[in-house]
């Protein structure tokens, strides 16, 4: 009787510790990024190298250089140090590239829409990365568009 009453409770145990398990396994945020974002260092390290900046526009008429140190360094700020949340998909506002020293040291696609503000870093034109667009990004890429609006009218 001892033996059945023992086997009983490891019988119970292990099917209630099994379906606390299966509960713990979260399914993935379907708007989480499938990219890693970049660290904190990497932007830390890119603001300190950037001289330069090349944003060209893919269905805009225009494109923004910035030639001075200071210009390119504030545009490493639009980097926000958290993970982009893409909840559905999004079009590429135009790519953004960061020089130093003469080369390309960093690349990356603007999602600027409502609900796509993000940046996605490539290497070789392949996404390897994804960071969140900080506020003053947001508000810049905002500004771009509605000076290109009230051009076009």
């Amino acid at each position: 009787m001892t033996i059945l009453t023992f086997l009983s409770l490891l019988f119970f145990s292990c099917t209630s510790s099994s379906k606390t398990d299966k509960q713990d396994v979260k399914s993935p945020d379907p708007s989480a990024s499938p990219y890693p974002q970049l660290s904190n260092q990497e932007i830390v390290q890119l603001y300190s190298i950037a001289e330069k900046v090349d944003i060209i526009f893919y269905n805009l008429p225009m494109s923004v250089n910035q030639d001075d140190a200071a210009s390119a360094k504030n545009t490493v700020v639009y980097i926000s140090p958290v993970s982009a949340i893409m909840s559905h998909p999004c079009k590429p506002l135009g790519r953004l590239s960061w020089l130093s020293q003469g080369e390309i040291v960093r690349e990356a696609d603007i999602y600027a829409d409502t609900g796509c503000q993000y940046l996605i870093f490539m290497k070789d034109n392949h996404p390897f990365a994804a960071n969140a667009l900080s506020e003053s990004g947001i508000q810049f890429f905002n500004q771009v568009l509605s000076k290109v609006q009230q051009q076009q009218k």
